[in-house]
């Protein structure tokens, strides 16, 4: 047995080293070797807290969760953008276990897992601090299961000659619910939007009963999944839930749409859940260099595009699809001449100068792109988070930006979809038409304007959360991830998972690689 223990010890230290030798991202050695105790809950549930700023990065967890869909596309240009294939992988459906955005993920977000678990058992764990806790891991262990269809699951206490448990989909999913549910009493009515509360929990759970069926189904492949009512009913009443909570409200016009995702947007957006407070953002002035050109302002790296078929889903009415955008406290575009959100055709500057490319030629942003081949225009462009100018002046390089991981706007999206699929409303008494009414009016459309079909209210949920980190679940869900779109012929059945990361394998034998891979 000893020797069996050391083996893996070492097989540990050997994924580590492999993560960290692949990727610019450091690693912590997190294994799960506690010496002596725990530790103190607060920290432990800090830290935590602050590994939820892996989602921000526009890479990693992002790139999973958008690049491998139909409403982004990282296309190389040149000799830039190549960065080994990793962004043409995502979106051709072909990655292999060893693919940076996956092994990346894989850690980054077991490493959250294990935190919060921390936190419940360290010294001093308040009713309060293990409810917040169980409500972070289950953030985390959301996106395991989505992505991989399995949660890995280590107690404190563990030391690396106990492998972590490894639960099914089914199991994971009923653990989730079973998890929250269990942490509503003693969660807070409110608190600060980037620590969890009671709403925090019920927007979750509107996420996991509405994908339960998905989670349960033995085939996702097949992308036809039976919605239970029971299940559908839940999504509705956790959703009425933060609706009478009175806590939140719809923004509305294009610049309450955008002050969602501006700077300040903790306190000036009525709509924010849960979110990353700017002060554990480092470097977030990548969510707009990712896209934005070198010669824009402020000054990005010419990168990522949106499809011409995924731009075409929206009215041209639609405040989603932006224009100019200048806030009482931030004048964007006046100050920049870059408009929010859909970036198409000739760009201007702050004067109204037709702007160039490096060479010389008008930047015109267009419909055409290629995932391999392209000069430096091509490509409609994304700008959703919207950089900080407060004031006029330029503080792209520190801003005041928090980065959104629930809304209201979702919750509501929920709630008519489960409707849609059979839930009942006896609360509130609303029809599905009634909440997706709601949002598009507030969107600028016309109440009466979606027609209730699979096809357009998975259009309108990628309106309204493009470039959100949501685009994945959602056509899982809808069954349509592995179906041809723009620049991608139809996947595998064995693309409707992620691979696990060899490196996990070496470290858990009681882990077996998904199917196909």
């Amino acid at each position: 047995m000893k020797n069996n223990n050391n083996v893996r010890i070492l097989l540990g230290i050997l994924s580590i080293y492999l993560i960290s030798a692949c990727t610019d991202l450091e690693f912590e050695n997190e294994g799960g070797i506690i010496p002596e105790g725990i530790g103190e809950s607060t920290e432990l549930l800090s830290s935590a807290y602050g590994q939820l700023r892996e989602f921000a990065n526009e890479r990693v967890i992002f790139g999973l969760s958008g690049h491998s869909t139909d409403e982004m596309l990282g296309p190389t240009r040149g000799t830039d953008w190549f960065d080994g294939g990793v962004f043409q992988q995502m979106h051709l459906h072909t990655w292999t276990p060893d693919h940076l955005f996956i092994r990346t993920s894989w850690s980054d977000i077991n490493r959250g897992v294990f935190r919060a678990t921390q936190a419940i058992s360290g010294d001093g764990a308040t009713p309060q601090l293990i409810a917040e806790a169980k409500t972070v891991r289950a953030y985390f262990m959301f996106y395991v299961l989505d992505f991989w269809g399995i949660t890995v699951f280590r107690e404190a206490e563990d030391g690396v000659s106990v492998n972590p448990r490894v639960l099914t989909s089914s199991e994971s999913v009923a653990f989730l619910i079973q998890d929250l549910e269990e942490a509503l009493a003693d969660l807070p009515e409110t608190s600060s939007k980037n620590l969890a509360n009671k709403n925090t929990a019920r927007a979750l759970l509107t996420k996991l009963y509405l994908n339960k069926a998905v989670y349960e189904s033995d085939n996702r492949a097949a992308g036809s999944f039976s919605f239970a009512k029971q299940d559908m009913d839940k999504v509705i009443e956790y959703a009425n839930d933060i609706i009478q909570s009175g806590q939140y409200s719809l923004t509305s016009g294009l610049e309450g749409y955008f002050n969602t995702f501006a700077e300040a947007n903790e306190g000036q957006s009525s709509e924010l859940i849960f979110s990353v407070p700017e002060s554990e953002l480092t470097d977030f002035k990548r969510r707009w260099n990712c896209s934005l050109h070198y010669n824009q302002k402020p000054s990005g790296w010419n990168g990522f595009a949106t499809l011409s078929d995924f731009y075409d889903s929206f009215d041209a009415n639609d405040v989603r699809l932006g224009g100019d955008y200048n806030s009482a406290t931030n004048p964007y575009t006046t100050s920049t001449g870059t408009k929010a959100g859909f970036l198409i055709g000739q760009q201007f500057d702050e004067n109204g100068t037709a702007l160039t490319t490096r060479n010389g030629t008008p930047l015109a942003y267009t419909r055409d792109v290629d995932v391999a081949i392209n000069t430096e225009e091509k490509g409609i462009r994304v700008l959703k988070y919207i950089p900080d100018f407060t004031g006029g002046v330029d503080n792209a390089d520190d801003p005041n930006n928090s980065y959104v991981l629930l809304r209201y706007a979702d919750v509501l999206l929920n709630k008519a979809e489960a409707i849609y699929r059979g839930g009942s409303d006896a609360a509130l008494g609303q029809a599905a038409s009634d909440v997706f009414d709601e949002i598009r009016v507030a969107r600028g459309l016309t109440a009466g304007s979606l027609n209730l079909t699979d096809d357009e209210i998975l259009a309108e949920r990628g309106r309204e959360l493009y470039w959100e980190g949501w685009r994945r679940n959602d056509l899982v869900r809808f069954g349509k991830y592995l179906s041809a779109w723009q620049l991608k012929e139809a996947s595998g059945s064995e693309r409707i998972l992620f691979p696990i990361p060899t490196t996990a394998l070496l470290s858990n034998p009681d882990l077996s690689q998904n199917p196909g891979y």
